[in-house]
């Protein structure tokens, strides 16, 4: 059973730009584009697309739907290549046929002639003598079939098929967007079937949870991220998106990641903030109450002498490799003389400084 990741973060600040970071990373990776990330608003968000457009409304939508066209852009070139008649690559539907009745049926005649009966030997010729679909692969390197070996030529025979089958595979998985016209239903069903990673603040989450449990809407992990700046409720609603299966919950991993030493949640009440303790995070409530925690103990983005300023408010904080090595964290910036400067401000009405409420100094 495949694993669906939910990432949910603390606000709609900043919010875009690192789910286009995330979307940089899943694309490098192997996760590909039209499971991995889900965007604000119930529109399939596309932080760093390669088309402008496809920022504008349902952006996984559109690359679905222009990945579909190439793929059977590629079923008409083997159908021609094929010599098949007919308008097969109008439909995902009518594609599938095809595949069914002219290239399986190829590759299943292929493969009882190329494959050993019991004490016979098969030439390796035989492999590119037989092989269905030399034509659809003439844009491949030459040659396609070195000749050295029965069990290299047959490798790559197979390597073509599972090639010619993922094309068809990819078409069935987009063939519910033949069927469903509007692009909110189209997103609805990436979101429920193809996604395998869906980002949203916390907040949208709320907002939408009645709408999620309605789709169906199901998960097995949850990152959540800057975890010491959310509060206890907008902690603990994401974890409730989903219907109870079998009585017990579908969720298999809960990932927080913060930094309890910083900022806490803004409240604006001061009510609230004053007499019901809701400036503590979930996130922090669990450090103060003992759960084991990983810590990191190296950073990678200040040089190690501005790091020297705050690393005593940490059990352990070193640095990484690189802010040793790397010229950018070496040399000084242009315009200053010195890492860091501290500035003496003389006392104000022989008050000097003052916290007249938490984190807020004058």
């Amino acid at each position: 059973m495949e694993e669906k990741v939910g990432v949910s973060k603390m606000g709609e600040g900043g919010f875009h730009k690192r789910l286009g970071d995330l979307g940089v990373r899943c694309w490098t990776s192997v996760l590909e584009v039209r499971g991995s990330i889900l965007g604000p608003d119930t529109d399939l968000y596309d932080g760093t697309s390669r088309d402008s457009s496809s920022n504008k409304g349902y952006g996984r939508v559109n690359y679905v739907l222009a990945k579909r066209l190439d793929l059977l852009t590629e079923v008409q070139r083997l159908q021609e290549s094929l010599d098949v008649t007919g308008d097969v690559a109008y439909t995902c539907e009518t594609a599938g046929h095809f595949f069914l009745y002219q290239v399986l049926a190829r590759w299943e005649r292929f493969i009882s002639r190329v494959r050993p009966a019991s004490g016979k030997i098969v030439a390796v010729k035989t492999i590119k003598d037989e092989f269905p679909f030399h034509c659809f692969f003439d844009n491949a390197p030459k040659p396609l079939f070195k000749g050295h070996t029965y069990e290299e030529d047959m490798e790559i025979a197979e390597g073509c098929f599972r090639y010619i089958e993922k094309i068809f595979t990819q078409l069935e998985e987009f063939r519910a967007f033949e069927l469903l016209r509007s692009g909110l239903d189209r997103s609805k069903y990436l979101l429920v079937k193809e996604a395998k990673v869906i980002a949203m603040t916390c907040t949208h989450a709320a907002l939408k949870r009645r709408e999620l449990v309605d789709l169906g809407f199901k998960y097995d992990n949850i990152l959540m991220e800057e975890s010491a700046q959310i509060l206890e409720i907008e902690t603990f609603i994401p974890l409730l998106l989903q219907n109870p299966q079998d009585g017990y919950s579908r969720l298999k991993r809960w990932i927080m990641i913060g930094d309890h030493h910083q900022l806490p949640p803004v409240i604006k009440n001061m009510a609230f903030q004053k007499y019901c303790n809701m400036e503590q995070s979930l996130f922090t409530r669990i450090v103060r109450l003992g759960v084991p925690t990983v810590d990191l103990d190296g950073q990678g983005r200040a040089r190690p002498s501005i790091c020297n300023l705050y690393n005593w408010r940490y059990k352990k904080l070193g640095n990484l490799s690189h802010v040793d090595l790397w010229p950018e964290y070496r040399v000084a910036n242009a315009g200053f003389w010195y890492d860091f400067q501290l500035i003496n401000v003389e006392d104000f009405n022989n008050v000097g400084e003052s916290e007249p409420s938490p984190y807020f100094y004058q």
